[in-house]
């Protein structure tokens, strides 16, 4: 870790191959948030992911180290893997026709665009707290417990179930069109 912390491309490889499964786990935990014909697998999440690591330049030196070093890595490898997703999906929203569909009840909006106003959202949330955000990340796109969190984030489980419960009202508000001050 402290290689590739360095900027050191040969590291990346090693920490993907020495992580291969969990990274492949929480791929396949955010793929199966995705719609059922993404033209991604989890397996090119994470080859992907390889590829956006070799971009690293050089990381913060560690708080400690461990666990808190491989908590940190997969921390980042789940971040980047959900703006490999994002990104895959804006080129697909910007290309694709919006059309009203008026005999179909609700909204509906293309998978692709349904991600990137997701993300909208989220930055708008960030924006209250970032720690709103990230409880958020870490509990629905890697499915960490509420204890997970709470040490994932150096917190209480108590803090994390006032910061969940906050974010998922404030998101259900924003996501139905609620104005939000």
């Amino acid at each position: 870790m402290a290689s590739f912390r360095n900027g050191d491309q040969e590291a990346a490889g090693r920490l993907v191959e020495l992580f291969y499964p969990e990274l492949r786990r929480i791929a396949a935990a955010r793929m199966r948030a995705e719609r059922p014909d993404h033209t991604l697998q989890p397996t090119a999440v994470v080859h992907q992911l390889y590829l956006e690591l070799l971009k690293v330049k050089a990381l913060r030196p560690p708080g400690s180290g461990g666990e808190d070093e491989k908590a940190a890595f997969l921390g980042l490898a789940a971040y980047l893997m959900k703006q490999l997703l994002i990104h895959h999906a804006r080129p697909l929203s910007k290309r694709a026709e919006k059309t009203e569909l008026p005999d179909l009840p609700g909204p509906h909006l293309p998978a692709e665009q349904s991600l990137v106003e997701i993300d909208d959202v989220l930055d708008r949330l960030a924006a209250v707290n970032p720690a709103l955000r990230r409880v958020v990340e870490l509990r629905v796109f890697e499915g960490l417990t509420r204890e997970e969190i709470a040490r994932e984030m150096g917190c209480g489980t108590a803090t994390v179930a006032r910061h969940w419960s906050f974010a998922r009202n404030w998101l259900e508000e924003a996501l139905a069109g609620t104005p939000r001050p």
